[in-house]
């Protein structure tokens, strides 16, 4: 039902964005910026909690301070990637978060197997390459404060050329590695998800016919992290050991530190990276976040699949 109800706003958003009154580009700051905030980060906030519980799932010794160390380390070291070799991180950055929306929006697949990997991969791959190559300007102009455009411009050049070869490549991929999974695997568990392929591709509908910012918003602000939201909170409420009062305290206070921990990269990147647009830098906050976030969501997703196969 909840899936319904995104896809209708955002088929009303495209007419309206498309026909009738297009929403301010100040408007879709204040809703990317307001969504980072109540959905975005809360999402990523859960980490420690979850990480806990993943470890009391398998019978695990967990220590805070070794998994926040471990922790920031991955954020150090993703960050100086990123600062060293923007190409080279940007590409990661973009594997990591494909592989991410996958898992999350097709958690019943088994990713054990590398067609379940190259399935989920393939599928944040399309949905990725249909936001940033529908609005590859846009996204240019986003990148040129950080010299990236400058320092590779005969790849990004190829790039802006190919987008939609790459875009049907990318279609090519999906359905090429779906057809497989369900050949190697039967094609139940996609029976038992009410229209998958009408939701996928009224998705990809609206991410393409949406502006740059406001289809990342409607996809990774809202759809995902709402999503994310609700999965995490499931997995967590079925410990005894945490409380519903327990994951809101923990979830408020882990926001309001990862608010300011990207609050501190933002002013940062600013001094070093001037001219560029405000909405860059929740963007590379959010980048070095995706690599640590995406390893505990990945094993609560196996633990999901386990208890669901137990009970099965």
């Amino acid at each position: 039902m909840t899936r319904s109800v995104f896809f209708i706003i955002g088929f009303i958003t495209v007419v309206c964005q498309l026909i009738y009154l297009p929403i301010p580009e100040q408007t879709q700051h204040y809703l990317f910026f307001s969504g980072i905030i109540l959905l975005g980060i809360p999402h990523g906030a859960a980490d420690l909690l979850v990480a806990g519980r993943t470890a009391g799932e398998e019978k695990k010794s967990f220590s805070k301070m070794r998994f926040l160390t471990v922790y920031v380390s991955m954020l150090l070291a993703f960050g100086a990637l990123l600062w060293f070799f923007p190409l080279l991180g940007g590409i990661l950055f973009i594997l990591l978060s494909a592989y991410h929306f996958g898992e999350t929006d097709l958690n019943f697949v088994n990713v054990g197997s590398v067609l379940g990997k190259l399935l989920v991969t393939s599928y944040g791959i399309l949905i990725i390459s249909v936001i940033l190559f529908s609005h590859f300007e846009e996204v240019k102009l986003l990148l040129e404060p950080f010299n990236i455009v400058l320092k590779n411009r005969g790849f990004i050049n190829w790039l802006s050329e190919q987008r939609y070869y790459l875009m049907s490549f990318s279609v090519l991929i999906f359905f090429t590695s779906l057809f497989l999974y369900l050949f190697k695997n039967g094609v139940e568990v996609f029976l038992s998800k009410d229209r998958f392929l009408i939701g996928f591709a009224s998705m990809v509908f609206i991410l393409f016919n949406l502006p740059l910012l406001l289809g990342f918003t409607f996809y990774f602000v809202a759809w995902h992290s709402l999503f994310s939201l609700k999965n995490i909170v499931g997995y967590l409420r079925k410990s005894e050991d945490i409380s519903p009062m327990l994951i809101v305290q923990k979830m408020l206070l882990y926001s309001s530190i990862a608010i300011g921990g990207i609050a501190i990269f933002g002013v940062a990147s600013f001094f070093f990276f001037t001219g560029g647009s405000a909405v860059i830098y929740p963007f590379l906050g959010l980048a070095v976040l995706t690599a640590p976030h995406m390893l505990v969501m990945h094993d609560m997703y196996n633990r999901i699949r386990i208890d669901n196969l137990a009970v099965n």
